[in-house]
């Protein structure tokens, strides 16, 4: 018998799936979204607060270090000039002194014997006018134009002028050097407020010579220059100069005809002139100068630049574009700009009186005689106009010295600066001194204080 078929009972599926395995939809949630934008917003945030401290820490270290070199730079190139004041290599020093608790040696007055110096700068004539070029000394002791026409003592005082101009448009006293800028607040004009000094100094090494006649620079004498190991290389030329002898007691200039095969042959002296070589002494040091090209003539002053920023704001009341105030340099009527960023120039003398006591004064100060001036050179300088320039033997220079570029949003603390001892506070639309807006920048006083060497002893 068969065994019977067995059918299978038919498997039942479920259209459903747990919730497990669900698959979930795509994307993020408006929290989700909200929640990482406001990350991303104060992130960004951070990062702009970081690079903008950065960069204002930038640019105050930046334009500090701007100013730290140029205040720097600007004293010591003063200094070097200021301390070659009246060098006349070693005759510097009059042998005689006034009588006192204090000797008081005068400055060594050049004997000039020829008939034009046609030095620069020449300061303020009769009545404080302006004259192109020093030639000589009138008989009331004023620089002039005209020929001398007999000897005289080129006075110490002649080594040194400063010009007060602290009051804009005036300075004291009047009769500034010749070709430079009037005051005002366009390019290229001289910064109101700020002084201006001259000084004059013999430089360099000078050469031992020997005359013909021996011993004799009288007219139309032969000097033959004989340059030693370490002197400059002799620079005259062949035409009319003039030459500076020294004997290291006196010094004389003397008019040059002709220089050849290093051979210099004088001029015609003015009547009755002695020059210092005429002693024939081997027991001092006589050298040879070269006046026309190695007596400097130097003035400092400041004058306004364009700025060449395009992005510059205007600081002037009168020109288009900002202005920057720049130190210049001048010597023997070249001019040379030294550093940008300084506001202000100021100069205060020690000015010795006959009891050896140093009495620091403005230009218009000295100009005005306030102390008795020592005893000069020569008796015939005594009373000599602006006698007191002749014994001044310190100079102090201050100068205020600006970042040159703006740094925005400074606060009132950083702005400050101290001038002569008074704090000053200001703000982008104050007025300097010069007549310019100060703006936003960084302000430092940065002073030198020099002992003129040819006045110590």
């Amino acid at each position: 018998m068969g065994i019977p078929a067995v059918s299978a009972a038919p498997m039942i599926r479920s259209s459903s799936t747990p919730d497990t395995l669900r698959q979930r939809p795509a994307g993020f949630t408006l929290l989700e979204i909200m929640v990482a934008l406001t990350l991303g917003m104060l992130l960004s945030i951070g990062i702009l607060s970081l690079f903008s401290s950065t960069g204002r820490t930038n640019r105050l270290q930046n334009g500090l270090a701007r100013l730290q070199e140029n205040g720097r730079f600007a004293t010591s190139r003063i200094e070097s000039d200021l301390r070659m004041t009246a060098a006349q290599y070693c005759s510097n020093m009059a042998g005689a002194g006034t009588k006192g608790v204090t000797p008081v040696l005068p400055v060594r007055a050049p004997l000039i014997t020829a008939e034009q110096l046609l030095l620069p700068d020449p300061g303020p004539g009769a009545g404080d006018t302006r004259i192109a070029q020093l030639n000589s000394i009138d008989a009331a002791g004023y620089p002039t134009a005209a020929a001398a026409t007999g000897t005289y003592a080129l006075s110490p005082r002649y080594f040194v002028q400063g010009y007060s101009c602290e009051t804009a448009g005036t300075c004291v006293p009047a009769g500034l050097p010749t070709g430079l800028p009037d005051e005002g607040t366009d390019p290229d004009k001289r910064v109101a407020g700020s002084d201006v000094l001259t000084i004059r100094y013999e430089r360099g090494s000078g050469w031992p010579f020997t005359t013909t006649p021996t011993g004799n620079c009288s007219s139309n004498a032969t000097l033959a220059l004989n340059p030693q190991t370490g002197d400059d290389p002799v620079n005259f030329d062949a035409g009319t100069q003039l030459a500076l002898v020294t004997d290291c007691v006196n010094s004389s200039v003397l008019p040059v005809a002709s220089f050849a095969s290093n051979t210099l042959t004088l001029g015609t002296l003015l009547s009755g002139a002695t020059a210092a070589c005429s002693n024939g002494s081997g027991s001092r040091d006589m050298r040879v100068f070269n006046f026309s090209k190695d007596f400097v003539t130097i003035t400092y002053y400041l004058v306004l630049k364009e700025d060449q920023d395009p992005d510059g704001r205007p600081n002037s009341p009168t020109a288009a574009k900002r202005v920057i105030p720049v130190l210049m340099r001048r010597e023997n009527g070249t001019s040379q700009e030294l550093v940008q960023g300084v506001d202000q120039l100021s100069f205060l003398y020690g000015v010795q009186d006959p009891t050896g006591k140093i009495n620091f004064l403005t230009a218009a100060e000295i100009n005005a005689g306030t102390v008795a001036c020592t005893d000069p050179p020569g008796g015939d300088l005594t009373f000599e106009p602006g006698c007191l320039w002749r014994s001044v033997r310190t100079v102090e220079a201050h100068l205020l010295v600006n970042s040159v570029s703006e740094i925005m949003n400074l606060d009132s603390n950083t702005r400050m600066y101290r001038w002569f001892d008074n704090m000053n506070t200001v703000t982008d639309a104050t007025l300097l001194p010069s007549e310019l807006r100060a703006g936003s920048m960084l302000r430092r006083e940065f002073i030198a204080h020099v002992s003129t060497r040819n006045y110590n002893f």
